[in-house]
């Protein structure tokens, strides 16, 4: 026991002393804070983000959208279609090569040519994503036709558009989980979880392989057990990545709580996660964190120079992202039979069934199984581990494939 803590305190320190470590959560830490901080900051300068405390009236300083208009036939009286766009100044033209060119030259946003009260043709230069100019005509032309129409047969249409435009009042009552607003602190979390998985575990395999290379493995094997070795470097890589994620979660709460009324509140419901969410995260996701970080070290020895960790990192990498992707896609569909599935291998485990908990309904008995079986799987993880850290300081040269360790290992 005292020989794995001495070697959790060296590896911890190494890691807190790491610039990289120190400069990344410096970096991540002020970017939480002026995030936070920026509505108090707009409300200083009189441009609150949540609203204007003054109400003051809107000024249109802007001009107005041109749009040119060629009428066909008297299909239509412009000052007609002038009433349904207030917001628009339209240009009458005589033919569709002036529209044409007035659209080329970029001197109207748009053409419109109207063959009757329910056909238009458009004509713009360039399409975009974020075009709404055929949909704001359409809708003028839409409710031109139908007030005429009505008009016709007698009928207002104003007290027709008061019927539709009823506003409805309703309630809602969740009886299970709210997803929309569990939806972002589950989103962040996972994206932590993701980031720090990836970061630490590279870490980790870099600095085994590392030992090897200058062959400090080989005397380090001789004073002590593999296991307190691996268990104190892998514990280590992961009481660093808790330190960083939970200092960045201190200080955006704190951050936020100094500048909640600025944010009217708005953000409660990420900084209050119920109980039972924020249990499994930890719970699930330390397991899960350990368990890829011994992965990671067994890469690391199985590796004979630093520069061979990311390509043997590769398979497990690829694993990693697609537990990851499944877990994304649960956020939105929490019942789906992949994130069920996933929930209880243990390479996907502890991100599914933290997204199946804090999004929708899991017995406690799903629940307690999948731990048991991530735990479980964790401990034989960290065995293994020990076992070829202790072959890896025989072998160098060219990587070698965890089946051939496997296979070394039962010959022994």
């Amino acid at each position: 026991m005292k020989s794995f803590l001495t070697v959790l305190k060296f590896e911890l320190f190494n890691f807190l002393k790491n610039k990289v470590f120190k400069v990344s959560t410096i970096i991540l830490c002020l970017l939480v804070i002026i995030g936070l901080t920026i509505p108090t900051i707009m409300d200083a300068f009189g441009k609150p983000i949540f609203g204007d405390k003054k109400k003051e009236e809107p000024s249109y300083t802007e001009s107005k959208i041109r749009y040119g208009i060629l009428i066909k036939e008297d299909a239509i009286e412009l000052d007609d279609l002038q009433s349904q766009l207030p917001d628009n100044e339209l240009i009458n033209v005589k033919n569709q090569d002036e529209l044409s060119n007035l659209v080329i030259s970029d001197n109207i946003t748009a053409g419109f040519i109207v063959n009757n009260p329910t056909n238009y043709e458009y004509l713009v230069k360039n399409t975009s994503m974020d075009d709404g100019n055929r949909f704001t005509f359409e809708s003028a032309l839409l409710n031109l036709y139908r007030s005429k129409s009505l008009s016709e047969k007698g009928i207002d249409y104003n007290e027709v558009l008061e019927v539709y435009n009823v506003p409805m009042e309703y309630e809602t009552t969740v009886l299970g989980k709210d997803g929309m607003k569990n939806y972002l602190y589950t989103y962040i979390l996972i994206f932590g979880l993701y980031f720090i998985v990836l970061f630490y575990g590279q870490l980790t395999a870099t600095s085994v392989a590392s030992e090897k290379s200058n062959r400090t493995m080989e005397i380090l094997v001789t004073s002590t057990n593999t296991k307190n070795l691996i268990f104190g470097k892998v514990i280590a890589g992961a009481l660093a990545g808790i330190i960083q994620f939970g200092t960045l979660i201190l200080v955006a709460s704190i951050t936020y709580r100094l500048n909640a009324q600025s944010w009217n509140n708005n953000l409660d419901f990420i900084f209050n996660i119920p109980g039972n969410v924020l249990a499994t995260f930890s719970i699930f996701g330390i397991l899960g964190y350990l368990f890829y970080l011994f992965i990671y070290g067994v890469i690391g020895a199985l590796v004979s120079r630093t520069e061979d960790v990311g390509t043997s990192s590769t398979p497990l990498t690829i694993v990693f992202i697609i537990a990851f992707f499944i877990s994304m896609m649960g956020l939105t569909h929490p019942d789906m039979f992949a994130l069920k599935v996933a929930s209880f291998i243990p390479f996907t485990s502890f991100m599914a069934m933290f997204v199946r908990v804090s999004m929708g309904n899991v017995s406690t008995f799903q629940i307690v199984l999948s731990l048991l079986i991530l735990a479980v799987s964790t401990i034989i993880t960290g065995i293994f581990g020990a076992k070829i850290y202790r072959l890896g300081t025989l072998m160098y040269g060219n990587p070698i494939k965890i089946t051939k360790a496997i296979k070394m290992l039962k010959d022994k």
